[in-house]
């Protein structure tokens, strides 16, 4: 049996699903994108770049960590952020293609309800 290199096994499929769900946030991917556009940030400069608190930085960054994407290190009492593979930008070029080439044309639309009919979401009042 020929082994398609682009097949991942039962465990990485794990992994990657974990991965996936990390970079599953809009916050996660912008602080992937100010570390890819600036390299070496500290958290106090991370925080300024995506305009949230430094409790959602925080438990950002662990995620992140958590699952590889980004390393830490600290420089006296300064904690350094930074892409830990720049590989992983290459996820952002296949899902900028894959977006782009979702038209509004090409998406497949939910048919209007029938008149006369309710949609659940009118039957609950919604």
């Amino acid at each position: 049996m020929k082994t398609n290199p682009e097949q991942l096994s039962p465990s990485q499929r794990e992994r990657a699903a974990r991965v996936l769900q990390a970079l599953a946030h809009p916050l996660r991917l912008q602080l992937l994108q100010v570390l890819a556009a600036h390299g070496e940030l500290s958290c106090s400069e991370l925080q300024q770049q995506a305009k949230c608190s430094q409790s959602m930085l925080s438990q950002q960054v662990k995620l992140l960590e958590t699952q590889g994407l980004i390393a830490t290190r600290k420089a006296g009492t300064i904690k350094l952020c930074r892409i830990r593979n720049p590989e992983i930008l290459n996820l952002f070029a296949c899902m900028r293609h894959h977006l782009e080439l979702l038209t509004t044309a090409d998406r497949p639309t939910m048919p209007a309800p029938a008149p006369g009919k309710r949609t659940a979401r009118a039957a609950k009042g919604l």
